[in-house]
């Protein structure tokens, strides 16, 4: 039960310190302005750290022409955290659309309406 736990503690230790480079990455490093419209909402990461999906939003620009620019820049982002973050091996990373925060933009429009 406590291995568990503390596997479970280092999956959510990894997961936030993932977010937060690649977010600073976003800010920093990355030299297409349509990328810097983008806000990593959260991270997830399998069990084995093999894979993560980093769930993304955005601000100004269309998804679907975001998504091609993620896909090509996915090999950038994974040199970048292999270089700052200590793991054997650094996840594939796997974009997701978060439509979430939209949703709940939403959901506040059509309440205020009321």
């Amino acid at each position: 039960m406590l291995e568990q736990e503390q596997a479970s503690y280092r999956v959510e230790r990894i997961n936030e310190l993932i977010r937060r480079e690649l977010t600073l990455l976003l800010r920093t490093s990355i030299k297409d302005p349509r990328l810097r419209d983008m806000i990593i909402t959260d991270v997830l990461i399998s069990r084995d750290l093999s894979s993560a999906k980093v769930f993304y939003t955005v601000i100004k620009e269309d998804k679907k022409m975001i998504e091609p620019l993620l896909d090509k820049a996915s090999g950038f982002f994974r040199i970048h955290l292999s270089k700052t973050i200590d793991l054997r091996h650094t996840p594939v990373l796997r974009f997701i659309f978060d439509s979430a925060p939209n949703t709940g933009a939403r959901i506040e429009q059509l309440l205020s309406k009321l």
